[in-house]
């Protein structure tokens, strides 16, 4: 996939058939809009194109409310590129581009930087100064233009509105069986390993990889989850305590996990987990061989979910 910035622009493609949004999460929803992207695109042998902005725009914005992402940067990049689009135009989010008229948005970068011949949209886009911009003002500007508008309506999931705004409160509730589904894929978080206290294997008999977690990533509530831990392009199951260690008194947030069944050495290595179930709330022990009785009892929960 090739990545684009607006200082590439303009840019001469074969019937460009663009998609556009923040893409947090790159949920169904999401999805949904590169399907339709890719098979339109395919049909008049044309490229396919996603647009998204970065930083996110609430974090310009409305930067005293901290936003919490459900992917980076580089996890929302992966997920497009494994969508099949053709081309991605990324877009530095400033305030000088929050600031510009949706006609002068479309007319700059949609018409002139790219010569789109189809839009794809979802139902709720709004875009431009004041999010005056909607499905509307695009059919009227696709009209005046040259090019074609198509609205995705939205996609459900029991009921559910498919959002980045409902995966977020299941995620910050710890409910990331829910979330998932709303995702199509497992909430994922990467870190890289660090040195800790030893506790788990000296103390407790579970050795533990301690993680330096991301501070833009969005974290669950603090608990004890059944994971898939991905290194080196295999996926191990273990159980992750994400939380403030009160048995221990620790007082900060960490983030451990134990690997079923695996002796590696993973210090400096990046690994990633994938939630897959909430076991418990974390809880003070009045001793760590209680502890470690708790512990025996979430690896049990977890090999029946996980079926490891």
């Amino acid at each position: 996939m090739q990545i684009i910035r607006k200082e590439d622009l303009p840019q001469h493609f074969s019937y460009p058939v663009a998609t556009i949004g923040n893409f947090d999460g790159v949920h169904l929803g999401h999805q949904a809009l590169f399907r339709e992207t890719v098979k339109r695109a395919r049909e008049k042998n044309g490229n396919a194109i996603a647009i998204t902005f970065h930083p996110h725009p609430l974090q310009v914005l409305r930067p005293e409310v901290p936003l919490k992402l459900i992917c980076t940067l580089e996890q929302k990049i992966k997920l497009i590129e494994e969508a099949e689009l053709d081309c991605l135009l990324l877009l530095e989010f400033t305030r000088e581009l929050a600031s510009l008229e949706a006609e002068d948005f479309v007319e700059e970068i949609l018409v002139r930087g790219l010569g789109i011949k189809e839009l794809i949209v979802g139902y709720d886009y709004r875009f431009g100064r004041k999010r005056r911009g909607d499905t509307e003002l695009l059919r009227l500007l696709g009209e005046r233009f040259g090019f074609q508008v198509l609205v995705i309506p939205p996609q459900k999931v029991n009921g559910l509105t498919v959002s980045s705004t409902l995966i977020r409160e299941f995620i910050s509730e710890g409910n990331v069986s829910l979330a998932a589904r709303l995702l199509g894929r497992y909430y994922m978080l990467c870190g890289k390993v660090i040195p800790g206290h030893g506790r788990g294997r000296r103390l407790l008999g579970f050795p533990t990889a301690n993680l330096k977690l991301s501070r833009e990533k969005l974290l669950p509530r603090p608990g004890v989850y059944a994971v898939w831990v991905h290194l080196n392009g295999r996926q191990h199951p273990g159980v992750m305590n994400l939380g403030f260690n009160p048995t221990f008194g620790d007082g900060y947030l960490s983030a451990e996990v134990h690997i079923f069944d695996f002796q590696e050495d993973l210090y400096g290595k990046i690994i990633c987990l994938s939630f897959v179930s909430r076991l418990r709330d974390e809880k003070k022990f009045s001793s760590p061989e209680k502890l470690a009785q708790q512990i025996t009892e979430d690896c049990q929960k977890a090999r029946e979910i996980l079926k490891a």
